[in-house]
């Protein structure tokens, strides 16, 4: 029977929540540091340094692996194989990228001997709906038209709560521990020893839609910040001093009402540009997160506590300074993609840092004289280990297997993920790292920081995924909670977690049910 959770519309009046309980659960967490490398990936090579996944040894001359993809535009390009352009889909990849989206389709389909296609489905606008009508249509019908589905990271946790999607630690064989999938994200996402989404080097758009904080390298040494602050933002990140106090410090540095109508908007130049994601990218940068895995491999509760409610007062404070902290948000009455007027102040070389996903590299670098470069979102402070890249669960893909799949084709499929995994690694990721060759720069202190600080450190929180406290006022649960933070008076993240913290504790205790059920063999 499909779990199914029961949404409350009321508001609770809560009890207090010490944050002597909150610091007793942490010292339970057991999330993975996305900072540390994977161990042990030369078991994975073979003798020329190439990435292999491990293989029953059959051939499936004739069958046909299907993937079914989402993304919330109208049209998009394929993360899974070469793009023809004839479906009249933007073309924003770069040519070396798609041609090894080419060649791992070919690499892959010759050493199986299966042909791989896709079937698109446009969301129109974000998740929900088209995807999870066409999984339990599949589920009903007992068609089986796909064997893989590729929906974004809400519709990946809607579909397990559905019973739609096969555990993937159940599935014998798959290599769900090589370093072409996301160990930070798979140790999140597991729950009571099941997993039955993931992400990794497969996918393209768990990169893209990867936050990062561009910024303007000329303004930085124009400001003379590299004196100020003993170094540039790539020294910073290298020394491990790139904290939001820094870069807040630095923001506030970059004011001026160029065009003297009395006061700072996107039209002058300033310190930051963003949007309300940025309290998501930040929060969760900083190793805070809505909700963590527990000892007893469930998760629990965690937004609030003493080092989150001092994050948030920094961060609230600056998205309230309105003449270095310039919100999207606040320009839908001027345009209806207000991010691109973010985007153009800071291409126009007037913005000193902008808050976006590794995406907008590509229109950024086409766009902006300036030399500008690539950091990872600030950390809370320079205690903390390492840096944490936040994968936008509304546009990052997942990757994940239908319920409904023939059984006869379970062990295809686990060959199939292992070589694809494997060939990923060899191909597209190279050519992904490439895009950076569109910056008219050709930093290399860039590259450095996608390469070894950005993209090794993504991750997202599974209370931001399953949507925790989620209610007609908050439909992000916990998470409209942190994007209400940047509107709502300083000091009250407290009142407004206690707000909502039993709604979304009883959620998750509602959604662990299931998993544990399926633990217990029931459904």
């Amino acid at each position: 029977m499909a779990h199914k959770r029961i949404y409350s519309l009321i508001i609770a009046v809560l009890f207090l929540f010490t944050l002597a309980l909150t610091a007793c659960q942490d010292s339970n967490d057991t999330s993975v540091d996305p900072n540390a490398n994977v161990s042990g990936t030369d078991v994975y090579k073979d003798a020329n340094g190439r990435y292999v996944g491990a293989t029953s040894g059959k051939t499936y001359e004739g069958e046909t692996i299907t993937f079914l993809t989402a993304s919330a535009l109208d049209s998009y390009e394929s993360e899974i194989v070469f793009n023809t352009y004839e479906d009249g889909c933007d073309k924003t990849y770069p040519e070396s990228l798609n041609e090894d989206l080419k060649n791992r389709q070919n690499l892959v389909e010759e050493k199986l001997g299966i042909t791989i296609e896709e079937i698109k489905i446009p969301t129109s606008g974000g998740p929900g709906k088209k995807v999870l009508e066409t999984v339990r249509r599949n589920a009903i019908s007992g068609v089986n038209e796909f064997d893989i589905v590729v929906p974004c990271l809400y519709d990946g946790a809607s579909l397990a709560m559905e019973d739609l999607l096969l555990d993937l630690r159940s599935l014998n064989g798959l290599q769900l521990e090589a370093p072409w999938w996301n160990q930070a994200f798979n140790t999140d996402m597991t729950q009571g020893g099941q997993l039955y989404f993931m992400i990794g080097e497969l996918g393209i758009t768990n990169k893209t839609h990867t936050s990062a904080l561009y910024f303007n390298l000329e303004l930085w040494e124009k400001m003379n910040l590299t004196e100020d602050f003993g170094g540039t933002p790539y020294d910073l990140v290298r020394q491990g001093k790139w904290t939001v106090d820094v870069a807040f410090e630095a923001a506030r540095k970059v004011g001026n009402d160029d065009n003297q109508d009395g006061k700072i908007d996107y039209k002058d130049t300033y310190g930051w540009g963003g949007n309300r994601d940025d309290m998501w990218s930040i929060f969760f940068a900083s190793g805070e997160k809505i909700a963590k895995p527990g000892a007893d491999g469930y998760p629990y509760i965690s937004m609030y506590n003493q080092r989150s409610s001092k994050l948030m007062d920094k961060l609230q404070e600056f998205v309230k300074d309105t003449e270095h902290y310039i919100a999207a948000d606040d320009y839908f009455s001027v345009t209806a993609w207000p991010d691109k007027l973010i985007e153009e102040g800071f291409t126009s070389g007037r913005v000193l840092f902008h808050n976006a996903g590794m995406g907008s590299i590509i229109t950024i670098g086409g766009a902006m004289e300036d030399h500008f470069g690539i950091v990872p979102v600030p950390k809370a402070d320079a205690n903390q280990e390492g840096y944490y890249s936040l994968v936008n669960p509304w546009s990052a893909t997942c990757f994940a297997v239908p319920s409904s799949v023939d059984a006869a084709k379970i062990p295809m499929i686990v060959d199939f993920l292992n070589v694809i995994g494997a060939e990923s690694m060899n191909t597209v990721s190279v050519s992904y790292q490439e895009i950076l060759d569109y910056m008219k720069t050709r930093d290399d202190d860039s590259k450095d920081m996608l390469n070894n600080y950005i993209l090794p450190s993504r991750a997202c929180d599974v209370g931001l995924i399953f949507k925790w406290g989620d209610s007609t006022e908050s439909p992000y649960g916990l998470g409209s909670v942190l994007h209400d933070m940047a509107t709502a008076p300083l000091g009250t993240f407290s009142s407004a977690f206690e707000a909502k913290k039993s709604v979304a504790e009883s959620q998750l205790n509602e959604d662990m049910q299931f998993f544990k059920s399926k633990q217990n063999g029931s459904k």
